[in-house]
């Protein structure tokens, strides 16, 4: 089972996307914004929002690691993130920029769209919390314009049909994966059975 946890910046996705992990034994594969951002020497995302060709470049190097890392997790696996929030990130970034960038964030969206329509079976979405909590990293600003984009990419996926898309309720941790493991279990019974036994 592929599975990503989709949603703005500091709503408990890495919480919960370790908790799934450690629950179905399936691999984790980190945020992948925070790995490209150490390669960098990024220490926050707020330069990202001040430099459009800075900002070009991380978004596609966090494209490129979150299909490395899905295409190198075949049997499965829990994802902090996935390809559509590149999609959410390139345009928040890029959206003032004056070059004329049409054309390229065409290729760009149809990738990750492609990676994520193609590449998971289950995308699920937490809902922002208000406000988002600061850990020095992540934007405190724009989590709403980000959430907006994000549920964008998913109303499109929902429209299609070609993934189910979850949409959690609850705010606890253990309501969360209750809701997972509701969503799963007609469809892949011998999964959510593996879940109950490791949990």
């Amino acid at each position: 089972m592929r599975i990503a946890i989709t949603g703005t910046h500091g709503n408990g996705k890495t919480t919960l996307a370790r908790a799934l992990s450690a629950k179905t034994g399936l691999p984790l594969i980190a945020e992948q914004a925070r790995i490209v951002a150490t390669e960098m020497g990024l220490t926050d995302c707020s330069r990202l929002l001040r430099d459009p060709e800075l900002a070009r470049t991380f978004q596609e190097r966090v494209l490129e690691g979150q299909i490395a890392a899905q295409v190198k997790h075949p049997e499965g696996f829990i994802a902090d993130r996935s390809t559509l929030d590149a999609i959410a990130y390139w345009k928040l970034y890029l959206n003032g920029s004056q070059e004329n960038i049409h054309r390229e964030t065409n290729r760009y969206i149809f990738k990750a769209r492609l990676h994520a329509w193609k590449g998971l079976d289950l995308l699920v979405y937490v809902p922002p919390l208000n406000p988002p909590g600061g850990d020095g990293f992540r934007l405190t600003t724009h989590h709403i314009e980000a959430d907006a984009l994000i549920r964008r990419e998913l109303r499109l996926l929902r429209e299609s049909g070609r993934m189910p898309v979850v949409v959690l309720r609850g705010r606890t941790l253990e309501n969360r994966l209750t809701e997972i493991e509701l969503a799963i279990q007609q469809d892949t019974p011998e999964f959510i059975r593996g879940m109950t036994n490791s949990g």
